[in-house]
């Protein structure tokens, strides 16, 4: 099908467009003699594509081959509506090596054109309390095809100090339609449909009211 749905304690529910793995991203991550299919890696983590664009090139992240490029803050509730933005390039210095491509991962989406292997659609999302709210850069992530899980090396009393300071901090709405978009959205492991849309069908089999 070209896409495989992942797991673990980052996220109850991801896919990985796996249709899209070069043969160079394969050799690069998944053909490790002894753990092919597996690899792991360092996150990367950016809080929305503005905090990206800022960061990408920053030499302080230090990002080589083996990190894994992570963004949050991207799904129904943290953007709000969920943003195709999980697709993300490498730093320049890396792009002029020839490493036109690392391991992303989020809980927004990307485009269904998109050549990049990310796994998207991390949920519960980051702005819901998901994995992805308590993770750091620097924090090495698991990412095993084989078994279908994607998770971050990082023990249970460390990952309960972290939830314990809360939730990154998510834009303001800024209309009263995000309001109330936020408010009835559900997770896009479900569709990010509205709540009270689950009562309505067939909309086209009655004529609407006419307002004039």
């Amino acid at each position: 099908a070209g896409f495989q749905v992942l797991s673990g304690n980052l996220f109850d529910f991801a896919i990985m467009k796996t249709s899209v793995i070069s043969d160079d991203f394969r050799a690069r991550y998944l053909s490790t003699p002894g753990s092919e299919g597996s690899f792991e890696g360092r996150a990367i983590v950016f809080d929305g594509s503005e905090d990206y664009h800022a960061r990408i090139n920053d030499p302080a992240l230090k990002i080589d081959e083996r990190c894994v490029l992570v963004i949050r803050g991207a799904g129904p509730l943290g953007w709000p509506g969920s943003a195709e933005v999980v697709n993300m390039q490498p730093p320049d210095a890396l792009i002029r090596q020839g490493i036109t491509s690392l391991p992303t991962l989020g809980d927004g989406r990307q485009s269904g054109t998109s050549a990049s292997p990310s796994i998207v659609h991390a949920s519960p999302e980051s702005a819901a309390g998901g994995g992805l709210s308590w993770l750091k850069t620097g924090d090495m992530i698991r990412i095993d095809l084989n078994a279908g899980r994607c998770d971050a090396l990082v023990d249970e009393l460390e990952i309960a100090r972290r939830k314990a300071d809360g939730l990154p901090k998510v834009p303001d709405s800024q209309t009263p339609w995000q309001v109330i978009y936020r408010r009835e959205v559900g997770p896009l492991s479900e569709g990010a449909g509205l709540d009270s849309a689950k009562g309505f069908h067939a909309l086209a089999a009655r004529l609407p009211r006419h307002n004039h």
